[in-house]
């Protein structure tokens, strides 16, 4: 059986809410993203849509070159089945292709801190979507509902295999699996 690497991406990219998340949780990682197209990107993730503005935030492409290079961050990859893989594009085309009906949960964000669930129909917050996306298509089991899943939790999700941990512009040096 054919296998695929996806990629996991956290990291605390020093953004007045990374910042607040970073004091609040004294977690090493405040945002998650996942690619499917190799280390270099692109990754989707629930955040801000314009550079300067934490609000409006919704599901957005990422590229990691965009990034001030000094972001700490850990990349990890997990093995899929090809069936899995396909599943999983689809789906994230399908949302991509959708994203003005999805926004950013900050309800559910602030809920997670304090252990309580929150889902709304189409409110994300980053490690909520990517943790739910991975759940839906079959790609990992989790050790909590995505809704409780904070983007630190994802550094003990089984199969998943770190392959860069330090400054971001490690990941520009990665090859592709």
């Amino acid at each position: 059986m054919a296998e695929r690497t996806i990629y996991i991406l956290l990291t605390r990219s020093g953004t007045w809410f990374s910042r607040l998340i970073h004091f609040a949780t004294q977690d090493r990682y405040t945002h998650a993203s996942i690619g499917l197209d190799g280390p270099n990107g692109p990754f989707y993730s629930f955040a801000r849509k314009y550079r300067y503005l934490a609000l409006p935030a919704g599901l957005v492409k990422e590229q990691v070159t965009v990034y001030r290079r000094a972001v700490p961050c850990c990349l990890y990859e997990l093995k899929v089945s090809e069936e899995t893989y396909f599943r999983l594009r689809r789906r994230l085309r399908s949302m991509y292709a959708q994203r003005e009906e999805y926004h950013y949960s900050v309800l559910g964000a602030f809920a997670c801190y304090f252990n309580l669930s929150l889902q709304r129909r189409h409110h994300y917050f980053c490690s909520q979507f990517v943790a739910g996306l991975l759940e839906d298509c079959g790609a990992v089991e989790l050790p909590k509902p995505p809704s409780l899943l904070r983007p630190a939790d994802f550094c003990r999700v089984a199969g998943l295999r770190p392959i860069h941990q330090g400054p971001l512009e490690g990941i520009l040096s990665q090859p592709a699996a």
